[in-house]
């Protein structure tokens, strides 16, 4: 009988897509310290009654650290009905150390709603003019998608421009077009009654671009008063005050080749947003790398100008949200040997649950993860932490074909195995080897060692794995979790068949 037949993994995708949540998915985001804070500098963002906190957010954390979920919550707290998000609001916050949080969330959404823009990506950015045509296209989009109409003055001044500059094709359009050319028989007649904002005319032209295929393209000058009067437009026929432009993976579009030429277009609108009469927000959610092209003068003065959150996943609140993965199938036999492993091992749940706020609940958390090591699952948080990337996460790693074989493997369930370090050090080692600055040292001693090591026996070579995982993190975390202490060596394979043998397996470790 393997693990399997009482614990499976569900089928979740490994990152959170705004663009294609399902209606209410929002809600199962689990909030912690660093997202209250995040609110927090949110809500006075947004609240506008003081110059140096009115300003746009910009999250950065590595792949895995559930900075995009982080991001859709925001954007429905503060673009959704307050009667679709007061349950949830008062439901997450409603303990007194919460009530500051709470009531200010509450009282701003008394006053104020911005109408939300989701990017993600390239975006299909080429050229530095691309970056007006996606952001108009996508404001459009989404404006229409709820049913919003509107037409400000900077539409008939693009197609105005693009008339005088090429004139040739507009003839060939309206000779193409019978609705159009019933309007505006020639260029002339086109150009006069946009000029005088014609609505009609202007309907036309669109109907005609869109039978033609044809995009017109805002001219880069013109982006920012184009945004504004969206603005303003939404406040005269809506009950939005702004506009949130949410732009995930926007590390895609910084390490682009035209990267930073972007950012400069994109600052000087997020400079006109700090302006007071201004109610428009980007919240651009990226990598910590997305600002290396950058030198560090000019990334430490791009930083001030936005609300830089760097966001972490914290093992405390990671613990809950992996235990997710796992879909218990049998109740009963599964909470059987769980009890039984943490009944004999109680010290696993108080290893990583002292420094937590809600001790009890974070231990249900890690009981959770069973069958995974609850120092297996420590050190994977600060792997996505510290090292992620978007081609491995821990909920990749809980997903890979190494622990879905553990899962159907019935010696593991009959040995009463769990999943332990040296499971993820075989699925984050390519990774360590592509990086040789951070981890060469520790590769470098595996590839030199390990087939000496694996001769003295299979558990020999799954501690070395476990010291060398704990070496590589130590580099980069900062918590005593992660040292390579014999306390910490020991507590990775705590209750497991590796315990026995381990002071045997250090002493020929620690010789040789």
């Amino acid at each position: 009988m393997p693990y399997s037949n009482i614990v499976t993994l569900r089928n979740m995708r490994p990152a959170y897509n705004i663009k294609e949540e399902s209606v209410g998915e929002w809600k199962s985001f689990i909030a912690n310290d660093q997202f209250n804070e995040l609110l927090m500098k949110v809500i006075r963002a947004v609240r506008n009654n003081d110059a140096d906190t009115h300003k746009s957010i910009w999250i950065a954390g590595t792949y895995g650290t559930g900075k995009s979920h982080a991001g859709a919550v925001i954007q429905h707290l503060l673009c959704d009905p307050v009667a679709d998000i007061r349950e949830y609001v008062e439901e997450e916050y409603q303990k007194s150390k919460y009530d500051i949080l709470r009531d200010s969330l509450l009282q701003l959404r008394q006053t104020k709603r911005l109408f939300p823009v989701n990017m993600y990506g390239q975006q299909s950015i080429a050229h530095e003019e691309d970056l007006s045509l996606q952001l108009q296209r996508e404001i459009k989009r989404s404006l229409m998608a709820a049913g919003i109409d509107i037409t400000v003055q900077t539409d008939f001044d693009m197609y105005v421009q693009h008339i005088e500059s090429q004139p040739t094709f507009w003839e060939n359009l309206i000779a193409q077009n019978a609705q159009l050319e019933s309007v505006a028989p020639d260029v002339h007649k086109l150009k006069q009654r946009l000029t005088a904002a014609d609505t009609d005319v202007l309907d036309y032209v669109r109907q005609a671009l869109r039978k033609g295929g044809y995009d017109i393209r805002l001219q880069s000058n013109n982006l920012k008063q184009w945004i504004f009067e969206v603005q303003n437009a939404l406040r005269d026929k809506t009950d939005y005050n702004g506009l949130l432009i949410i732009w995930d993976e926007f590390t895609e579009v910084m390490t682009s080749a035209i990267g930073t030429r972007l950012l400069v277009q994109l600052q000087e609108i997020s400079e006109a947003m700090m302006n007071e009469e201004n109610d428009s927000y980007f919240l651009f959610i990226s990598h910590p790398s997305a600002l290396n092209s950058l030198k560090e003068e000019e990334r430490e003065k791009t930083k001030g100008r936005y609300h830089y959150v760097i966001y972490n996943m914290e093992p405390v609140s990671a613990f809950k949200i992996m235990s997710k993965k796992f879909k218990i199938v049998n109740y009963t036999l599964y909470m059987m040997r769980q009890e039984r492993f943490f009944g004999i091992h109680p010290e696993l749940l108080d290893l990583f649950s002292t420094t937590s706020a809600d001790t009890e609940q974070t231990k249900e958390n890690i009981k959770n993860l069973f069958p995974l090591h609850p120092c297996t699952a420590n050190l994977a948080t600060y792997y996505a932490r510290e090292a992620g990337s978007s081609s491995r996460s821990v909920f990749e790693f809980i997903a890979s074909d190494s622990v879905r074989n553990f899962l159907d493997d019935d010696e593991a369930y009959h040995q009463d195995r769990t999943i332990t370090a040296d499971y993820l050090w075989d699925y984050v080692q390519g990774y360590f080897e592509s990086d040789a600055a951070k981890f060469g040292a520790v590769t470098e001693r595996y590839n030199s060692h390990h087939l000496s090591v694996e001769s003295q026996g299979e558990n020999f070579l799954r501690v070395f794995k476990g010291i060398l995982l704990l070496n590589a993190l130590n580099n980069i975390a900062n918590s005593d979790t992660v040292t390579p202490s014999t306390e910490n060596i020991e507590n990775l394979f705590l209750g497991t068949e590796v315990e026995g043998q381990l002071e045997e397996i250090l002493d020929f470790l620690n010789d040789k």
